[in-house]
């Protein structure tokens, strides 16, 4: 058997080719007319007869057929907008009598494809999926799917709550477990997988199941929640969320710390991780190019270096400053000159940095003047001892092959991300930075994605990572939970020989 590290397994025989980049073969359903207004009208029923409750209008379907990424849109058949898990299950039980594909989508705000309908289908969109409700005598929330995570923020906040996971961007709650989302609190927080204590999950077979109890222990059978959340709606549709809450610090200080090199602001990172200071919440990493992109776009005036932005947060202003003055002391040693250091007893004061920190994205399509470019973004995460190297030599290979690269990254728990923006005609080029990057993180022992998940973009990259005695097994889980390849085909693994290629 193939081990880790060896030959993609969609370069196997037994596969179709599914290289990076490239989207699944996978036919649309060959309805006739009947056949079409039949499925209509049962989207519709099982919607509670809610007529806007189905879109067919071309405006919707081309929302629909796209994502946050370069990858080829697709227009689905009709997109279904269930308010209930009972609605969702009738709206599957729809789908499965059909022998239409269905896939699930939150805010659309994924990187790697894994919302766009390939293959056409039913898109099953959780935007009326809205329950919000607090249990404060436990700590945790019942959420809807489609709650966005700064919604559910707000809505915490007068009770003196929060939410633990806090990706860049602003997607749904439903997304986030759905490919492990974490970003820039997981240090202290950790990723979605570790805040969500259960979910309800809708089968690929169209029956409602909660996957366990939402007690704060459980070791009742199975670890249904852990198997669903990361699955990108390969197994099942998540319609609700119990979530773990935590309470919210009262004060918040934090930092600018600016650096000649991304290697020694890395090398700081990683003495500041082996100390842990427990105010430290936010530890994130722009370089230079970074810098420069966000003054250029959000108008802030930073230096334009490779920086660590800092946030502590606590009940002690004293102890906040002291773990500040300790990452400081580890910067000294890394060439950070301490005049320039910038310290905010108050962190309001950094919201526009941190807002800009965030854009990012958005930030790296407008940065080289060229209109909007697309954006690729890679999603590593290595061990810590090995991260300086990997962020620096993603730099140096960038330079190499004449690329612009952006690197915004949760520094402190390993994961980067490098925003090369472009064009098709430099696709090439692009296609040659992934694969040193990818080759450099699995070398060291990383895995190729970090919070993102693997949609279409990063499928034989994953295979590559974990060798084709694992990914059996999940072909396996996939084959026993899905028997009619329906839930989100061509996602997170490469489609068998045999199917379903035609559904």
């Amino acid at each position: 058997l193939a081990q880790p590290g060896s030959t993609p397994i969609a370069q196997d025989p037994k596969f179709r080719a599914m290289s990076p980049g490239v989207e699944p073969q996978l036919e649309d359903p060959k309805l006739t007319a009947p056949q079409r207004e039949a499925l209509l009208a049962a989207l519709r029923e099982a919607c509670g007869g809610d007529l806007a409750a189905v879109k067919v209008d071309g405006e919707s379907l081309d929302e629909a057929s796209k994502d946050w990424s370069f990858h080829t849109p697709h227009r689905p058949l009709a997109v279904a907008c269930p308010s209930s898990p009972e609605q969702t299950a009738a709206v599957v039980r729809a789908c499965v009598a059909a022998r239409v594909p269905m896939v699930p989508r939150g805010g659309g705000t994924g990187v790697e494809g894994g919302a766009i309908p390939y293959g056409g289908g039913v898109v099953v969109s959780t935007e009326r999926l809205r329950r919000l409700e607090l249990r404060s005598d436990e700590l945790l929330a019942v959420v809807g799917a489609g709650v966005y995570k700064e919604e559910l923020g707000k809505f915490l906040k007068p009770h003196g709550l929060l939410f633990g996971p806090d990706p860049s961007s602003n997607p749904t709650l439903g997304g986030m477990a759905s490919t492990g989302g974490s970003g820039m609190t997981t240090m202290r927080y950790g990723t979605t997988k570790e805040n969500v204590v259960s979910l309800v999950v809708v089968t690929a077979q169209g029956e409602v199941i909660q996957t366990r109890r939402p007690v704060r222990k459980s070791s009742s059978g199975y670890e249904l929640t852990q198997l669903y959340m990361g699955a990108e709606g390969t197994l099942g549709i998540i319609c609700e969320l119990t979530v773990r809450l935590r309470k919210q610090p009262p004060l918040r200080s934090g930092g600018v710390l600016p650096f000649s090199n991304v290697k020694d602001a890395v090398d700081t990172v990683v003495g500041a991780v082996h100390i842990d200071p427990p105010s430290m919440l936010r530890c994130e990493l722009l370089n230079s190019e970074g810098v420069e992109c966000t003054n250029k776009i959000f108008k802030t005036t930073l230096r334009e270096c490779p920086m660590l932005f800092l946030e502590f947060q606590g009940a002690d202003a004293a102890l906040l400053r002291q773990d500040f003055d300790k990452v400081v002391a580890i910067a000294a040693q890394h060439g950070c000159v301490a005049s320039e250091v910038q310290y905010a007893e108050h962190g309001e004061s950094l919201d526009e940095i941190w807002e800009a920190r965030r854009g990012c994205y958005v930030a790296a399509m407008r940065y080289r003047g060229q209109g909007r470019d697309r954006v690729f973004v890679s999603d590593v995460c290595v061990p810590i001892p090995r991260l300086a190297e990997c962020v620096a030599g993603a730099e140096a290979d960038c330079q190499v092959l004449g690329l612009k690269c952006v690197i915004c990254a949760h520094i402190a728990d390993g994961n980067f991300h490098c925003l090369v923006p472009h064009q098709p005609a430099e696709m090439e080029a692009v296609n040659e930075f992934e694969a040193k990057i990818i080759s450099r993180a699995l070398a060291c022992g990383g895995t190729v994605s970090g919070e993102h998940g693997i949609g279409v973009g990063k499928v034989a990259h994953s295979c590559r990572e974990h060798g084709e005695a694992h990914v059996a097994v999940q072909q396996s889980i996939k084959r026993a939970l899905d028997p009619l390849g329906l839930m989100n085909p061509g996602k997170v693994l490469p489609l068998p020989k045999d199917g379903p290629a035609k559904l």
